[in-house]
């Protein structure tokens, strides 16, 4: 008898779910007049926030040591997020960088408007060096490193990220200047 009674309730409790109460309106002005007639929000809706986009410009001619309005390039928030996003490995990231003692050359604007910065290890500068490519507003990141220990010239490749997408090899070194980017992929023959 429990048993019937208790299967009886919960089949009531699964009956009466999706079903509303109807409001005092809705019953004066019946169903359908209800629903055309606007309800106060309860919440107002969030509105997006947009971060003010970064102008990099003032980067153009200097050299990646040279600090612009309190930041050097690659300490640059907008800089910093651009290449993690391009390449979620810090392991990998690290070689991406500017110490004391290390080679760089002036920022450039190459083809599309975007800003080219190059570094290279002190001494190993055509074996191991790196570029990040972006636009103007910190957006659309490449990251190149090429670490070519080894390899004869005939078989230079580096290694390109970008966001959301796996890196992928392209001919020769990171680019140092315009002519040499973008990269050529590679041709399999």
């Amino acid at each position: 008898m429990k048993v019937v009674a208790f299967a009886s309730l919960a089949l009531l409790a699964i009956a009466g779910c999706g079903q509303r109460a109807s409001a005092p309106d809705e019953e004066a002005q019946g169903p359908k007049l209800a629903a055309e007639t606007p309800r106060p929000s309860t919440a107002p809706a969030a509105q997006p926030s947009v971060a003010p986009a970064e102008d990099l410009t003032p980067y153009i001619g200097k050299y990646p040591f040279d600090v612009v309005a309190g930041h050097r390039f690659l300490d640059n928030p907008a800089v910093k997020a651009a290449i993690a996003a391009a390449v979620p490995d810090a392991k990998v990231r690290a070689v991406v960088r500017y110490k004391d003692g290390e080679l760089g050359i002036p920022i450039k604007r190459v083809k599309g408007g975007r800003l080219l910065i190059w570094g290279g290890e002190n001494h190993a500068e055509d074996y191991r060096n790196w570029s990040v490519v972006l636009a103007p507003d910190g957006s659309e990141p490449e990251v190149c490193i090429y670490d070519g220990l080894g390899y004869d010239e005939d078989f230079q490749s580096s290694q390109w990220f970008e966001p959301g997408a796996p890196s992928i090899m392209k001919q020769g070194k990171c680019p140092s200047d315009g002519e040499d980017y973008p990269a050529p992929p590679i041709a399999a023959g």
